[in-house]
């Protein structure tokens, strides 16, 4: 298993939970600490799971999942975006301390599909032999690829807390918008 290029194949695939996890902690002000958590294992999990999901359907589920993968991005990261920008500009600025809610359990495995429907066609790379190597070692390799969303993600979530001073509704209409325009590059 060639480490170097799973490495970087793990950091590729977690560009989309590591925007995600930016723009969720740019609007999240209380219970962090959980929601940082909570959202970076959802996200590292599914990055590890769906290139096995990927890897047991072989070529043809990867040619399904490229031709969709992009469309299901923009529609999920353009309702969450939506959604975030709609409720900043419906409610007023009078509390400074008001933001958005820890996530649920289905918005959680929402944003764990969309940030890893990427990481099938992957899977199904690497049961093709295309990608790891010629001797891949499936469990240590998609190990790897979700420890590094995993990280990725929380690293994204607490540096956006350099930017809390901010005002409330400028934070997050710019996570919406964050989140529409990584739906929009996935299409391009």
């Amino acid at each position: 298993m060639n480490y170097l290029e799973i490495s970087l194949i793990g950091l590729a695939l977690a560009v989309d939970a590591t925007v995600y996890a930016f723009s969720y902690g740019l609007v999240l002000r209380q219970g962090r600490g959980w929601a940082a958590f909570w959202l970076a294992l959802t996200v590292g999990v599914f990055q590890a799971g769906m290139p096995l999901l990927g890897y047991g359907g072989g070529e043809a589920l990867r040619s399904v999942v490229s031709t969709w993968a992009p469309w299901v991005v923009l529609g999920v990261f353009g309702v969450l975006g939506g959604s975030i920008i709609f409720k900043a500009w419906r409610e007023t600025e009078e509390a400074p301390g008001v933001s958005a809610t820890a996530l649920g359990i289905c918005s959680l495995l929402l944003v764990g599909i969309a940030t890893s429907i990427d990481a099938l066609a992957v899977g199904a790379c690497m049961a093709l032999g295309n990608m790891g190597g010629p001797q891949l070692q499936l469990g240590p390799a998609v190990s790897l690829i979700g420890g590094i969303t995993f990280i990725c993600a929380m690293v994204s979530f607490h540096s956006a807390r350099l930017l809390h001073h901010l005002p409330t509704r400028g934070l997050e209409t710019l996570a919406g918008l964050l989140l529409i325009g990584l739906g929009i590059q996935n299409v391009v």
